[in-house]
């Protein structure tokens, strides 16, 4: 559910200007790979759009100490952005009923991917008992079983007695205690912890490969799950997750030797992919609801004495684009049941062959909370109907005040689900190849919305237009705007010629001084009456 951003950051330091290019990225083993999320910590605050704080020690997930003995209460104050860098500081102070602080943040629900190269650059800390990660864990645990049979990747982890030597660790296999780990070490120049470096790992469909400073220093293609088939547990949406701990099993307790405060510092995390495949423009509409008549045409409800529930045809409320004439109304009084309480659905065959995602309009009501189990389920074994030899594919579409799927009383909001943010859920059918292919491996036959209160209140909401989409290409130019760098004019060939992220047709700042001026103007000029191969006016 990220959407592809080039960000150009220009900062003044020492009279001098300075540039991120984050728009192409140094993958090594992922053709083609282009940014898809990254948070360059250019505010004030920690993004809380991307970051989810972590609080406390554990307890309230039952893991008192975070599993590993951690001596660390994790506060929101303890992490801090300022100039263009995020800061995680771990104190020697009482809070809880620990004597130290710190931060951890997650990214969960506001940024989940399945496959692609994860990268940090930071400054380590250093000193008996601290203990520096970057790593991700599953979305959806619930898939593969208690941890590590539903899998954790240490994209980086540092122990402050030895800060030089850096990891990389796969844990998997059973739930604790039955849980097996293989780690990869490297260690950077001597003394140069402090400094700055990168940290990546970039993750394939049976392969992780682990880099410092673009290097390659660790490659893991073996592991297993007790809870599915290789490759699982790494076939599914992940999350980050940034901490820095004190004490606990690896790094150990601080000691005399120990000074307190110490940082992690973060220049920037950035998440990039590869290049979706698919059909430019192609549009499968499921249902645009202008039939007025959900029930007679092929929609169906299930399981709804808990929550009270109805659906209907809607004409009053209707999204800004593609509304027609009708919409369809969901109205469920909840009853006080928390949990599943029913659900509705549609049956239409189609193929999905081209198609990347899959969207829809919703106007949610204000002040409520639920998850919308969204499951696509395919006909794999191709007999055309639905039954125990088949897949089903589900996305948990999290809907309240803050989203992150859809905001309540947010008003329209248009919502478009990658495919690869679905997990394969074999909680009903438990057959198929596990693989989302609805596309000559059999069709898609229902679309099945099951509704998770979170709080036993109303769910209410309107949605429209129902859609099937290949990837889009706004300006008709051939290039898919997750890879384009001007989404704006056509510009097939991509030229860019100060290397800023932004193509010629787009950018205003040709000369690359983060100032639109006469120099700019020359530029252009120079552009406009030249052949040479990087013009591109």
């Amino acid at each position: 559910m990220q959407s592809h951003t080039i960000v150009r950051v220009c900062a003044l330091l020492s009279g001098a200007l300075l540039f991120e290019n984050a728009a192409h990225a140094q993958c090594v083993n992922i053709e083609d790979c282009q940014l898809v999320w990254s948070d360059e910590f250019d505010g004030d605050a920690v993004d809380t759009t991307k970051w989810e704080f972590q609080l406390g020690d554990g307890s309230q997930f039952g893991i008192p100490g975070w599993g590993n003995n951690e001596k660390q209460w994790y506060t929101s104050n303890n992490a801090t952005v300022a100039d263009g860098v995020l800061t995680i500081t771990a104190r020697e102070e009482q809070a809880g009923n620990k004597n130290y602080t710190s931060s951890r943040l997650r990214t969960l629900n506001r940024g989940d991917w399945t496959y692609g190269r994860f990268e940090m650059r930071a400054k380590l800390p250093e000193g008996q008992g601290l203990w520096p990660a970057f790593w991700m864990l599953s979305s959806y645990p619930q898939v593969y079983g208690i941890w590590a049979a539903s899998g954790e990747i240490d994209i980086m982890e540092s122990i402050g007695s030895d800060p030089d030597r850096i990891f990389g660790t796969i844990h998997y296999g059973g739930s604790f205690p039955d849980n097996v780990f293989s780690s990869r070490a490297t260690r950077l120049e001597a003394g140069t912890f402090d400094e700055w470096h990168t940290y990546a790992v970039e993750w394939r469909a049976g392969d992780m490969r682990w880099y410092l400073d673009g290097e390659l220093y660790g490659i893991q293609t073996s592991w297993f799950s007790t809870g599915g088939p290789y490759p699982a547990p790494f076939d599914i949406n992940f999350h980050l997750l940034l901490n820095l701990a004190v004490g606990g099993n690896l790094p150990g307790d601080p000691d005399a030797t120990t000074v307190f405060p110490q940082t992690l510092q973060v220049d920037y995390v950035r998440v990039y992919q590869a290049p979706p495949d698919g059909v430019p423009g192609l549009e499968v509409v499921f249902d645009d609801m202008e039939h007025g008549n959900p029930l007679g045409n092929n929609w169906f409800v299930f399981n709804n004495s808990p929550g009270g529930g109805i659906i209907a045809a809607e004409t009053g409320d209707l999204p800004p684009v593609s509304g027609g004439g009708a919409a369809l109304a969901a109205n469920y009084s909840g009853n006080g049941a928390t949990g599943f309480i029913g659900g509705f659905g549609r049956t239409a065959p189609q193929s999905l062959d081209g198609a990347v995602d899959f969207s829809f309009w919703i106007n949610p009501d204000a002040d409520q909370r639920y998850t919308l189990q969204i499951n696509l389920q395919e006909d794999d074994n191709a007999n055309g109907t639905i039954d125990q030899g088949d897949d089903e594919f589900q996305f948990n579409c999290i809907v309240s005040p803050e989203g992150p799927c859809a905001t309540a009383g947010g008003g329209w909001q248009r919502v478009s689900i990658p495919f690869d943010s679905f997990f394969d859920d074999g909680s009903f059918l438990n057959g198929g190849n596990g693989i989302l292919d609805a596309d000559g491996e059999g069709e898609l036959i229902n679309v099945v919305i099951a509704l998770d209160s979170a709080d036993g209140g109303p769910i209410t909401f309107r949605t429209d237009y129902w859609a099937f989409n290949g990837p889009s290409d706004a300006d008709g130019d051939g290039v898919f705007d997750s890879l384009d760098n001007c989404q704006d004019v056509p510009n097939a060939d991509q030229r860019d010629t100060n290397a800023d992220g932004f193509g010629n047709a787009c950018d205003a700042d040709l000369t690359g001084d983060c100032f639109v001026n006469f120099g700019d103007l020359g530029a252009l000029r120079l552009f406009f009456f030249s052949s040479r191969a990087d013009a591109d006016f």
